[in-house]
C-alpha cells in the first residue's frame, strides 16, 4: 500500500512540475492528491499508516527532501502512535516503519554504490534493486517472528514486479474515478489494470516456489535477535569482506559455498516436517488433504486430494506409515481421488465416510477400493469419538438427514473437532452455509486454534461460524490457477477480520502448524 501511495504522490508531483506549477504550490497539491487517494481507499488505519509511510518514503528517495526524511519519519511514528497507541503492538505498523527507515537510511547510498560496481547497462536495475533490498534487510528480523524463515527471493520478486505496480495503481485509480461517470468505461479500464495485476500474482507464485526460496531460521524472539545481530555484523564488516573478496576470491567462494550447504541442505535433509507439528496440509493441487499426528509414524488423514502421487509424496515426507483413521469428508473427486495412494503406501486401520452417497459413482468406487483392501468402513455419526494418546477426534456433523439446499454432497461433509497436543482444530470439509449455520450451534462457546477453511476458501462461507471459531491460524487446501476463483477475496477478508494467519497450499506448498510451548507457529514447505 505504501508503494501505491508513493506512486500516486510521485505521479502528481511529476505532473505538477511538467505543467509548470510554482514550487510553493507543488507540495500542497501533492498532499491534497494524497488525501484524496486515502479517502478513495477509505481512511482505515492500515490506509492511513500506508499514506504516512509512503509519503515519507517518497521524500527519502528525492534529492531535495532526503535530509528531512529521518526526523519526518520520527514525527510521523509519534503522531500515529498518539492517534492509535495499539499500533505499537501491530506487526504491520512495525514492518511499514522499518521498511520506510530502510529507504531513508540505505536506498540511495546503496543504489549509488551498486551502480558503480556493475557495467553501465546494469546501473539502472542495480539502483532499483537497492530499494527492496534495503526494506528486506531491515524487516527480516520481524518477519522471522511471523514465519520462522528467511526469504532469498523477495528482492528478485519485488524487482520483477516493480515496473508493473505503477500501471496497476494508476489504472485502478482512474477506474475508481470513472465509475460515477460511466460504469462501462470504468469496467474497461479495470480490466486493463487486471492484466499487470495478474502478472504480479504470477511472479509471486513462481518466485515462492523457487528452490531455496526460503531458508529455515530459529523461531521466536531468539531468532529475531540472532538475525538482527548477524545483519548488523555484516553491515559493519562489509568493507572488510569486500577487500577479502578482491584479494582471495577462491577462498571466499569456498567459504560461501560451505555456508550455503549448511543453511540450505540438499533435498531430503531439510528437516520437514518441523518438530512439534500438530497439523499439516498437503499440497495436492485443487483439493483437500490434511494430516494430524497420533504418534511416531502414525496419523489421522482427512481427505486425500485428487492426485495419488502428490498424496503419496506428502505422506512419505511426514514418515506416516500407519493411518489410524482415514476420514473421507465427502465423495467429490478432489477429496477422494488420492485414496489409492493412502491404501497402498500405509497401513490403514479404518475408513470413515459420510452417509450421503453423492456422487453415487464416486461413492461406489470408494466402497469397492476399501473393500478390496479388506479395511473396515463405517459411516460417520454425530458424536463418534476416537482417542490416540494426546490426539482425539470427534464427529460434529453430519446428522442422519443433512439440510436440503446447495450441494447435497458438500452439505453432508464430515466436520471434525480435533484436539492435538492441546491444540484445537476445526476441520469443516466443504460444508456450505446451509450446514455451517447448524454446525455453528454445535461449536457455540468453543474457540479453535486452527480452522481448516471450508470448500477451499470459496465465497460460500458462514461468516458467524468463522468469527465464532476465532482461529489463530487458517489452513486452505487449494490449487494454483484453479478455475473457481478459490480462495475468494471475500473469504480472505473474513479470515483477516477474524484475526487469522492464512496458510494456502497454492502459495506455500505443504503447510504445517507447530505447537511451540504456549504458542502456535505456522510453517511452509514451498515446492513440497
Amino acid at each position: 500500500m505504501g508503494s501505491n501511495v508513493a506512486i500516486v504522490a510521485g505521479g502528481v508531483a511529476l505532473l505538477a512540475a511538467r505543467l509548470g506549477l510554482p514550487r510553493c504550490w507543488r507540495l500542497p497539491v501533492v498532499l491534497l492528491a494524497l488525501l484524496g487517494f486515502i479517502l478513495l481507499c477509505r481512511p482505515e488505519p492500515s490506509v492511513l499508516r500506508a499514506g504516512v509511510m509512503g509519503a515519507v518514503g517518497l521524500m527519502a528517495l528525492t534529492r531535495g527532501r532526503r535530509r528531512a526524511s529521518l526526523p519526518t519519519l520520527g514525527a510521523a511514528v509519534i503522531a500515529l502512535l498518539c492517534i492509535d497507541p495499539w499500533l505499537a503492538r501491530s506487526y504491520g505498523f512495525a514492518l511499514s516503519t522499518l521498511a520506510t527507515l530502510g529507504l531513508v537510511l540505505w536506498a540511495r547510498p546503496w543504489g549509488l554504490a551498486m551502480a558503480r560496481a556493475v557495467p553501465r547497462w546494469a546501473r539502472l536495475p542495480a539502483r532499483a534493486a537497492a530499494v527492496p533490498l534495503a526494506a528486506q534487510v531491515i524487516c527480516a528480523p520481524v518477519i522471522v517472528l511471523l514465519q520462522g524463515t528467511v526469504t532469498t527471493v523477495a528482492v528478485l520478486a519485488n524487482l520483477l514486479a516493480a515496473p508493473l505496480v505503477p500501471p496497476t495503481t494508476v489504472l485502478g485509480v482512474v477506474s475508481a474515478l470513472l465509475a460515477p461517470l460511466s460504469v462501462r468505461l470504468a469496467t474497461a479500464v479495470a480490466w486493463l489494470a487486471a492484466v499487470p495485476a495478474w502478472v504480479i500474482g504470477r511472479i509471486a507464485r513462481v518466485c515462492s516456489r523457487l528452490p531455496g526460496g526460503t531458508l529455515e531460521w530459529w523461531d521466536g524472539v531468539l531468532g529475531a535477535w540472532a538475525l538482527a545481530a548477524v545483519t548488523l555484523a555484516l553491515l559493519l564488516s562489509w568493507g572488510w569482506w569486500s577487500r577479502q573478496v578482491r584479494r582471495r576470491p577462491w577462498v571466499t567462494a569456498s567459504a560461501v559455498g560451505a555456508l550455503l550447504v549448511w543453511v540450505a541442505p540438499l533435498p531430503g535433509l531439510s528437516g520437514w516436517p518441523p518438530a512439534g507439528w500438530v497439523a499439516v496440509g498437503c499440497d495436492v493441487g485443487q483439493g483437500d488433504a490434511f494430516v494430524l499426528p497420533t504418534g511416531p509414524g502414525r496419523a489421522v488423514v482427512v481427505d486425500t486430494g485428487p492426485d495419488p502421487q502428490a498424496m503419496a509424496a506428502c505422506l512419505r515426507s511426514l514418515d506416516v506409515r500407519r493411518v489410524d483413521l482415514l476420514v473421507l469428508t465427502h465423495f467429490h473427486s478432489d477429496h477422494v481421488g488420492g485414496l489409492s495412494a493412502v491404501l497402498s503406501s500405509t497401513e490403514v486401520a479404518q475408513v470413515l465416510v459420510t452417509p450421503v452417497q453423492d456422487p453415487a459413482e464416486s461413492a461406489a468406487a470408494v466402497t469397492a477400493q476399501v473393500g478390496a483392501a479388506g479395511i473396515p468402513l463405517r459411516q460417520a455419526r454425530t458424536g463418534d469419538r476416537w482417542t490416540w494418546g494426546t490426539t482425539s477426534v470427534t464427529v460434529l456433523w453430519p446428522p442422519e438427514r443433512p439440510p436440503v439446499g446447495g450441494s447435497a454432497a458438500n452439505n453432508a461433509s464430515i466436520v471434525l473437532d480435533a484436539q492435538v497436543s492441546g491444540t484445537s482444530v476445526l476441520l469443516t470439509g466443504d460444508v456450505e452455509p446451509e450446514s455451517a449455520r447448524m454446525v455453528r450451534r454445535v461449536t457455540a462457546g468453543r474457540d479453535y486454534d486452527v480452522l481448516k477453511v471450508a470448500h477451499h476458501g470459496s465465497a460460500a462461507q458462514d461468516e458467524q461460524l468463522v468469527l465464532q471459531a476465532r482461529p489463530e491460524i487458517a489452513l486452505i487446501g487449494v490449487g494454483a490457477d484453479n478455475d473457481f476463483g478459490h480462495p475468494a477475496p471475500s473469504a480472505l477478508s473474513l479470515l483477516s477480520e477474524a484475526g487469522a494467519v492464512v496458510l494456502r497450499t497454492d502459495l506455500h506448498g505443504d503447510i504445517a502448524v507447530v505447537r511451540d510451548g504456549r504458542r502456535l507457529v505456522p510453517h511452509a514447505r514451498e515446492g513440497g
